[in-house]
């Protein structure tokens, strides 16, 4: 399977359904509390001791209030490897429907759906432009140049008549260094750019609201100072740094076979109904950033040392500093004062041939009490998290010599107060897609056929069918810049 393919099933859902912990809620109690460490000029609140050993964290409750939607609208999807075709599939077996099918003469690189569903949107991964394509009847309308130097990094939808883009600025704007991103809306019916401003930095991260987006920034070159923006859908940026998140990738001056690229990747999650973004990164408190003021306020999270072995370095930096190539974090908000916080801790080690290589572990699945600023562990093996309809879903690969992957399967959390769903043990589980009550698991290895695709009723827990070789790029109708 071409990486391309692989990075286009880095797909995730949403919901604002709440997820309530039915066990361990008095050992979220505050206790010993302390203050995190705060820049000046921003605010810094009391945290508490997370929950000791034997906490039975698995065990969840969701509120029935909100079921998940039925797998029953049209679900449409991207075919091929060369030569590409978009078609509606059948959502039970991925099969394609008889009728209309669309050619896509390049490499997709993203899409997006306008508010409506009537207006589907296509990244090409090898222009600088978006394709926009009428959904309803199959049929292209046409294509907006961005004129950038470069594929568009993330775009998306503010209103029926904008849409945004994350692009590279070009060198000969005034004030642009190599590396810059730069903002560019589009009206989608004019089909022409209306505004343009360099954001002066990288964008990790993109979290839609509608109206607005909201970026997380980092250095051009190397780790350092994080930042977050606010864009509207005239154009307007406000931004605001983040004094004590450090993100961002560094290269080495000259790479040789012994080089080693650092990296540091932070969560971010927006909590839309009240206006609020969290940015987690390892080692650092927790930044809570309310959108109208852009008032930044940090949140430490203390734990005791008999903790750290089993939490795998919960926003503490690994032991072993000097070897990491980095950490990486995640995070989604799940509603109700709930944070889910995942990720991985790479590091630079000696295979047993004397080789350096890199080893990745889990960080683990974590809920962050965003009340009492307490953390429980949920899942201590999942390096991937989707949320959507009311489920939480954990999964992650584990690697081992020779790169052959091995895996924890799926754990599905929710709705109610069901037990959790375990399917796929010790199997690798590298994607997973949620439409409506079906979920599509994906995993691959180096070898493009022994690709699959397991079609599975998330209600019963049961596998509808397997698919073998390459998945279909499915354009669900979540937002895939969310978790």
């Amino acid at each position: 399977m071409t990486g391309g393919r692989r990075m286009a099933w880095r797909l995730a859902g949403s919901s604002g359904l709440a997820l309530l912990l039915v066990a361990g809620c008095a050992a979220l109690a505050p206790d010993s509390p302390r203050k995190a460490a705060a820049p000046p000029g921003t605010a810094a609140t009391t945290a508490a001791t997370p929950p000791t050993a034997g906490t039975p964290a698995a065990r969840l409750s969701l509120p029935s209030g909100m079921a998940a939607e039925a797998a029953g609208g049209p679900l449409f999807g991207i075919l091929g490897d060369q030569s590409k075709v978009l078609v509606q599939l059948d959502p039970g077996s991925l099969r394609p429907l008889p009728g209309r099918r669309l050619a896509i003469a390049n490499t997709v690189a993203g899409y997006a759906w306008s508010p409506d569903r009537s207006t589907l949107v296509l990244g090409d991964n090898d222009q600088d432009a978006l394709y926009l394509v009428d959904a309803g009847r199959l049929r292209a309308l046409g294509k907006v140049w961005l004129d950038a130097p470069s594929a568009a990094q993330r775009f998306g939808w503010l209103g029926p008549r904008r849409l945004f883009a994350v692009v590279d600025a070009p060198l000969g704007d005034p004030g642009a260094e190599f590396g810059d991103a730069a903002l560019v809306l589009v009206d989608p019916l004019a089909r022409r750019v209306v505004h343009r401003q360099n954001l002066h930095g990288r964008v990790h991260t993109a979290v839609s609201l509608g109206d607005r987006v909201v970026l997380l920034t980092t250095p051009v070159d190397g780790i350092g100072t994080a930042g977050l923006a606010v864009v509207d859908d005239r154009g307007k940026v406000r931004t605001v740094p983040l004094r004590a998140v450090s993100a961002g990738y560094g290269e080495p001056a000259e790479w040789t076979s012994t080089s080693v690229a650092a990296r540091r990747e932070a969560g971010l999650a927006v909590d839309r109904a009240g206006g609020r973004a969290f940015v987690v990164s390892a080692g650092a408190p927790v930044a809570e950033v309310d959108l109208s003021s852009l008032r930044v306020t940090y949140h430490g999270l203390s734990q005791p040392a008999s903790l750290l072995r089993r939490l795998a370095g919960w926003l503490v930096p690994p032991a072993e500093a000097k070897l990491v190539s980095g950490p990486l974090r995640q995070a989604c908000w799940l509603g109700d004062g709930l944070l889910a916080v995942w990720g991985s801790e790479a590091r630079v080690v000696k295979d047993a041939g004397g080789e350096l290589t890199v080893e990745e572990t889990p960080s683990g699945l974590k809920l962050v009490d965003t009340r009492r600023w307490t953390v429980l562990q949920v899942h201590p093996e999942a390096t991937a998290v989707r949320w959507r309809g009311g489920r939480l879903l954990a999964f992650g690969v584990r690697w081992y010599e020779q790169e052959r992957p091995g895996g924890i399967g799926l754990t599905v959390y929710g709705p109610g107060d069901r037990r959790p769903l375990r399917l796929f043990r010790n199997r690798p589980v590298h994607e997973v897609q949620v439409n409506g009550d079906l979920a599509y698991a994906a995993s691959w290895a180096d070898v493009y056929e022994k690709s699959t695709v397991a079609v599975v009723d998330l209600r019963s827990g049961r596998v509808l069918t397997t698919r073998r070789g390459a998945p279909p790029y499915l354009l669900l109708g979540e937002d895939r810049m969310a978790c």
